[in-house]
């Protein structure tokens, strides 16, 4: 593929609305990496899915990567529309990383490396620092919102006793 070749043109992004240039231009791109010929005509079987899925960190048992290629192949082949349809399906499906995913890797307590593979403790251990980190930044913005309230508290307390200073009595 040429440098000088733009790789999503005009009807690209017309048939793919739900991704911005940049995405089309990365999808298409990884496309073109894994597919024979490496250019958007080529199309892609199981071992070259294989490949782009591990270079993802999504490598699956092989009998998971057959079932996804077979529900998006057309005829033993991955084309560029088959693609797209896969790679949408999946994105609609967990998004890059869906808090809700996160949140229920997560939540469990340990993980089996022999049941869930290296791959799966890898996405685990990633759950579980995306948890602690949101649930640090949560905690600090709650402790400075309550300082904040704090701070203005004492404010108007402090400005009650001024104002009293020189508000003239009654007595006088």
């Amino acid at each position: 593929m040429n440098n000088k070749t733009k790789l999503v043109g005009v009807l690209d992004l017309a048939k793919h609305p739900e991704f911005t240039e940049e995405e089309l231009t990365q999808i298409l791109s990884l496309f073109c990496k894994y597919a024979s010929p490496p250019d958007k005509s080529g199309s892609m079987d199981l071992a070259n899915l294989k490949q782009l899925l591990q270079a993802l960190d999504l490598a699956q048992t092989h009998l998971e990567s057959k079932q996804t290629f077979d529900k998006y192949a057309k005829n033993g082949k991955l084309d560029l529309d088959c693609f797209m349809k896969m790679v949408k399906d999946l994105t609609s499906k967990a998004g890059t990383i869906s808090l809700e995913s996160v949140m229920r890797l997560a939540s469990k307590e340990e993980i089996d490396v022999d049941e869930t593979g290296v791959g799966g403790a890898k996405r685990f251990f990633e759950a579980k620092a995306k948890v602690l980190e949101v649930g640090d930044r949560a905690y600090r913005a709650f402790e400075d919102r309550k300082k904040e309230e704090e701070e203005k508290l004492k404010k108007k307390e402090e400005f009650k006793k001024r104002r009293e200073l020189f508000q003239p009595t009654a007595a006088s």
